[in-house]
């Protein structure tokens, strides 16, 4: 038989567990089917540390904004080699390594040497490809 002491320090660590489901389970590893016989509980291995008091020191202040991630407006790059320019699904190759595919209906006929380009976010997550020397700029995606 157990001294009545060991079923006090069962309940007390049960006590200590924050998490619901977890301290309702540590009370239910409690045998008391003797009389005066208590199991000791199997507790989390991880200390639970004290519970503590709210802060008051931003109380009435608006809870700060999540910080989003800081999206790039535009692209700059440039054609490798000779630019003959496009025509609809036409894929360019830029100096950076990336390939964007045309996505319209577009075409243009050019002869350029080496063209800078910048391409920018457009609306409902499009992109358009500004090529130097040129008005018109193709709607693209990028593919690789």
């Amino acid at each position: 038989m157990r001294p009545p002491g060991d079923a006090v320090d069962a309940l007390q660590r049960c006590r200590q567990v924050t998490e619901v489901l977890t301290r309702l389970a540590c009370y239910d590893r409690i045998d008391i089917g003797a009389p005066g016989a208590v199991a000791t509980p199997t507790v989390p291995a991880a200390p639970v540390p004290p519970p503590t008091a709210p802060s008051t020191a931003n109380f009435g202040l608006p809870a700060p904004a999540p910080v989003a991630p800081v999206e790039i407006g535009t692209l700059e790059s440039s054609i490798s080699g000779a630019f003959d320019g496009w025509q609809p699904q036409t894929r360019i190759k830029l100096a950076n390594g990336q390939v964007w595919q045309v996505t319209d209906g577009s075409e243009g006929v050019y002869d350029l040497r080496d063209p800078k380009v910048r391409i920018t976010r457009g609306s409902f997550g499009s992109y358009f490809m500004h090529i130097e020397g040129i008005k018109q700029s193709p709607k693209v995606r990028r593919i690789q």
